[in-house]
């Protein structure tokens, strides 16, 4: 017979501690800051030329110069190296889930990267557009995610503390007052209904 789970608040409490920490943490402190980004990113202007410039949006022509999938922890991301004007190549990490681009342009095609805060973070070629994991929108929604994951796991090990220190578990239902007397009642003998014996004479 498998032994009964035993509570333990010190350990639920420790867990709980830890991952609300760490959502808060992620919270308060990487938070304002992703937004921020995230905001100038969204209102940043065209830039008047196609070279990159700060705080601004330019689409400049470059040249697939190859692109490879690469193993990693997370599967296989999807890469691609350009040049521009001839410059050193850059290596560009893809990011969503569908890769248009990756699929369509060849070694050798022009396409086109539009560039923020010194970075790929898009591009396009043949009316396909792709965004990099550099974009803004890429990074704050895997940040929101981790964030919130890590908020509603440290509830969730709240409420098990709370039990754990209620001397209950998870998988143990709470037992009514009126449950402990119906089962008390239902353990008690049944009054005997046979007649009393008769003295002997």
């Amino acid at each position: 017979m498998a032994a009964e789970h035993r509570p333990r608040p010190a350990l639920s409490a420790t867990i709980a501690g830890v991952l609300l920490l760490a959502g808060l943490a992620l919270a308060v402190l990487l938070l304002p800051g992703k937004l921020e980004k995230q905001q100038a990113y969204d209102s940043a202007p065209t830039c008047p030329t196609a070279e990159p410039a700060p705080g601004c949006l330019s689409q400049t022509p470059v040249t697939l110069i190859n692109k490879e999938r690469r193993n990693s922890s997370k599967g296989r991301p999807h890469y691609m190296l350009f040049s521009r004007d001839g410059r050193p190549s850059q290596w560009v990490r893809m990011g969503g889930r569908s890769h248009p681009v990756y699929s369509a342009a060849q070694t050798g095609d022009t396409v086109t990267a539009i560039y923020w805060d010194g970075q790929i973070v898009e591009v396009a070629f043949q009316g396909q557009r792709e965004t990099s994991a550099q974009e803004p929108d890429h990074n704050f929604t895997g940040f929101l995610f981790l964030t919130s994951l890590l908020l509603v796991a440290g509830g969730f090990a709240t409420v098990v503390a709370f039990r754990h220190l209620g001397g209950r578990t998870l998988l143990k239902p709470d037992i009514k007052p009126w449950q402990r007397w119906v089962s008390v009642w239902a353990r008690s003998p049944a009054p005997s209904s046979a007649p009393p014996l008769s003295p002997a004479s």
